[in-house]
């Protein structure tokens, strides 16, 4: 790996040398300049999506010399927004479209080819496809890339309908006239297949309308569905097949530990635990084209990485980057078909995101691309975990990241993830870093409800969005100010969706800690997600809430913050976008409402055009700047 590591001392060389001008919030607002870089499979080009004023075009790069070929842009109704090589010559690609009411281009579930020279391009299949089908309102995603076809590709396939009550499919597409064939229809309508090594359905994951989990399995291409198992959860969760197609690698946990990978011999029935770690679940399945699945990711506090197959060539590739970039999270992105040369993306806390060209046989590194590179790492912050015991015996996970050389008496901003089923991971994030920038210390946690550390710690959380997690929240916010890093006296709390729940609840809860509380696009009134919103849009969404929300209305009431407004003492900002589904606008009205009857001091920022999240970077400088301007006048930095 010497010559690897000899290229990384020059890169943190130049980062080092360009750290003379601060960070500016403009610069953390900025959308990646480029992102998605991965290389065809004869090795001879190279594809990356640029952002080009707020909209991605697609480029096709030759890898010798790194000279464009041809460039797509984007259009207002033909915006690129994912793709993959399908051939030495073939792209397919997803698209979006700007439909004037949102900011953000909004997924048309559209598939359009095109060639890395420009030619033959044209719609394959979607609501404009001149197929000779019909099949407005379908969308259809990418599954598999055949292997010896260049012609076809398996894509899932369903009808557009609000309440997901349309069945799923898999069809084989012609990638240059569109033509299509159904391969296998689901068996249920909310969920997804697992294929083969050859490209068969065989496994379908599903969820019914009163919110369980059901798994059909069929034992070849002429079979049915038979229902395999129920209520699979964390009990029995099929991720990828063996090399041989006998067995199949599945996730699984016993009652109250995290997921193990374990392999399953299908004629058997008999399963191997392979790994399990006590801390967390894994967190992504590896695997590479034709070399199949290899490991999985696990981050337990940092990414670290779990091989399956240590032979593999892709394996013994990923084990030798994952050592030589410092810790940083390695993703391969493509490789080639001959296995000679990787796409590896790398990130951390203070990478936001390079692009390197491995050539396998001589173990060396060629830096293609970074995703901003205005930012440099010295200018960024150190993002540290740590872990705590609640009072009720629960581990619960976290990050602390600090100003460049300071370490006491900071400022804090305590800042819970959304979800509430989701999770915080060690790396760059955008709000830490902006905040940190300006002086502010910052608390991350997973506090219980958060996935990614078992079933039982998920469904912790459950019916106590408004009760223990909050005590969670205030757990970590405590260990900083314990810990000397935070003064007592400066704290406030932020949070989007979710977070932004939390942060208002927390507040009301926690008087005399939080001296303010930022609301981003978040929920205030608990039984308004019955009425308001697309969650109540999904056939299982009531059942989703009753589940992990409870559906006990005055429990609800007596948990949200919009109807607890007189026992809060701190200053709230409350950020929205009009046009939000997921956290109806009508929430941040019925706190404002509240608010203003109690005559409390608020502070009020919404924009037209913007969804669960800003993504127009004025938008964002703007959000940026009042938040700021917020937390200096009450605790300051």
């Amino acid at each position: 790996m010497g010559h690897l590591n000899k290229l990384l001392s020059l890169s943190a060389g130049v980062l080092l040398a360009n750290s003379a001008m601060a960070v500016s919030v403009e610069d953390f607002a900025k959308h990646s300049e480029f992102y998605n870089v991965k290389i065809s499979p004869d090795g001879k080009h190279l594809a990356v999506l640029m952002n080009d004023e707020g909209l991605p075009k697609l480029a096709f790069l030759r890898t010798e010399d790194k000279k464009p070929v041809f460039i797509l842009k984007a259009t207002k109704k033909s915006i690129p927004t994912s793709y993959d090589w399908i051939s030495n010559e073939r792209v397919l690609f997803s698209v979006g479209r700007d439909i004037g009411a949102l900011e953000m281009p909004v997924g048309t579930g559209e598939l359009y080819g095109i060639n890395f020279d420009g030619s033959k391009s044209r719609i394959i299949a979607g609501s404009r496809s001149k197929s000779g089908i019909a099949l407005t309102g379908y969308s259809y995603s990418l599954v598999d890339r055949l292997k010896d076809d260049d012609r076809h590709v398996l894509a899932f396939k369903k009808r557009w309908e609000r309440d997901g009550s349309a069945l799923p499919e898999i069809v084989k597409l012609n990638v240059f006239s569109g033509k299509e064939k159904r391969i296998k229809r689901a068996p249920m309508a909310t969920g997804g297949f697992l294929l083969d090594n050859e490209g068969v359905p065989r496994f379908y994951g599903g969820l019914t309308d009163d919110y369980k989990t059901k798994l059909y399995y069929r034992k070849d291409d002429k079979s049915d569905w038979e229902l395999f198992a129920e209520d699979t959860t964390g009990k029995f969760e099929p991720v990828a097949f063996s090399d041989d197609g006998k067995s199949v690698y599945i996730l699984k946990g016993e009652e109250n530990t995290t997921r193990g990978v374990y392999e399953y011999n299908i004629a058997s029935g008999e399963s191997e635990l392979l790994y399990r770690s006590d801390i967390a679940d894994p967190t992504d399945v590896l695997s590479s084209g034709d070399s199949g699945t290899y490991g999985v990711r696990m981050d337990e506090d940092y990414p670290t990485y779990v091989f399956l197959n240590n032979e593999k060539v892709v394996a013994k590739v990923h084990k030798a980057l994952a050592g030589s970039f410092n810790g940083d999270k390695v993703t391969i992105t493509s490789s080639t078909e001959d296995g000679k040369q990787v796409v590896a993306y790398v990130s951390g806390d203070r990478n936001p995101g390079e692009y390197y060209l491995i050539d396998t046989a001589k173990m060396s590194a060629q830096h293609l691309l970074s995703s901003r590179p205005w930012l440099k790492s010295s200018e960024l912050a150190l993002s540290e975990p740590f872990r705590l015991k609640s009072p009720d015996g629960m581990t619960i996970n976290g990050y602390l990241t600090l100003p460049n050389g300071k370490s006491e008496n900071l400022p804090l901003v305590v800042m819970p993830h959304g979800g509430p089923h989701a999770r915080d991971y060690w790396g760059y994030n955008r709000d830490a870093q902006m905040l940190a920038s300006k002086g502010y210390a910052v608390v991350q946690v997973n506090f219980r409800g958060s996935t990614g550390y078992g079933k039982s710690f998920e469904e912790a959380g459950w019916t106590n969005w408004g009760t223990s997690i909050q005590d969670d929240i205030t757990l970590a916010a405590n260990y900083a100010i314990q810990t000397g890093v935070a003064d007592k006296d400066r704290v406030c709390i932020y949070g989007a969706s979710f977070g932004g729940y939390s942060a208002l609840q927390s507040a009301i809860r926690e008087p005399g800690l939080y001296k303010c509380a930022i609301g981003y696009v978040g929920v205030y009134d608990l039984p308004m997600l019955y009425n308001e919103g697309d969650i109540k849009e999904n056939k299982w969404g009531g059942a989703y809430l009753d589940t992990t929300l409870g559906n006990d209305e005055s429990r609800q009431i007596s948990q949200s913050p919009a109807r607890h407004v007189d026992k809060l003492k701190a200053p709230v900002l409350i950020v929205h976008g009009k046009d939000d589904e997921r956290a109806h606008i009508e929430h941040a009205y019925a706190l404002r409402d509240a608010l203003d009857k109690k005559g409390h001091p608020y502070e009020w920022l919404v924009k037209d055009k913007e969804a669960h999240g800003f993504y127009k970077e004025e938008n964002i400088v703007e959000f940026y700047n009042t938040m700021l301007t917020f937390l200096d006048k009450h605790i300051g930095s």
